[in-house]
């Protein structure tokens, strides 16, 4: 694939929106099922399997946002949605969203090095700011090749930054202008929609031969006055 094909169009959206709504059913009789089972109904559960139902929960939570998320955008342009607001520990969220995607990686022998400090706190919709982190890694894993390394780096100052940086192809600047743009591809559309429905932004930092860099920034949480 070429540095280029990040920028190519999104799918057919006739097969965007039969798919998307073929697996609306699936993903609610899923997220009933998990919900059982988190909540105990079925049986009590170990630590260890109460972990792995509730990162299932997350997973089912982001897929159902995307699902949802791919219908409203073909109905109604630009979408976001509501954003819930709760004060989150991003470097806690990052790491619970990356987590299926730091084990494909080590399937695809690609190293992930995390940078996440506790106690960064953003006030956020965990569901939605969770599936633009993992959709992000997910974009870093598909272009890295074999024995390299995905940086994921989270820092506060005046503002919270997520660096979120790969060593693959690399984009071209003549395509970087247009990357987050509806054409540029469904997934990167809806990742700034969601980033600037929370008060921030999302911006990429590329040159070709020299991996990509998505940098995401959101507003500090001031205090319970504030929120």
């Amino acid at each position: 694939m070429s540095a280029g094909d990040r920028g190519a169009p999104p799918p057919d959206t006739e097969a965007t929106l039969a798919l998307a709504h073929a697996l609306r059913t699936p993903l609610t009789s899923l997220s009933l099922g998990l919900g059982l089972l988190d909540e105990g109904a079925l049986g009590a559960l170990s630590e260890v399997q109460r972990d792995v139902v509730r990162a299932l929960v997350n997973d089912v939570a982001r897929l159902s946002l995307l699902v949802d998320r791919a219908l409203q955008t073909d109905r109604l342009g630009a979408y976001a949605g509501p954003v819930e607001r709760a004060p989150v520990d991003l470097g806690e969220l990052v790491r619970i969203a990356g987590e299926p995607i730091a084990r494909q990686a080590r399937d695809k022998g690609v190293n992930v090095a995390l940078d996440l400090p506790s106690g960064i706190v953003v006030i956020a919709d965990p569901v939605k700011l969770g599936w633009v982190t993992a959709s992000l890694m997910g974009n870093a894993l598909r272009y890295s090749p074999r024995g390299s390394t995905i940086d994921i780096r989270l820092s506060a100052a005046h503002e919270v930054e997520l660096r979120i940086s790969d060593q693959g192809p690399g984009v071209a600047k003549e395509v970087q202008g247009r990357i987050f743009d509806r054409e540029g591809g469904r997934g990167l559309f809806l990742a700034r929609e969601i980033v600037e429905a929370h008060g921030g932004r999302i911006e990429v930092s590329s040159e070709v031969g020299r991996g990509c860099e998505f940098i995401v920034t959101l507003p500090v949480a001031k205090g319970p006055g504030e929120w």
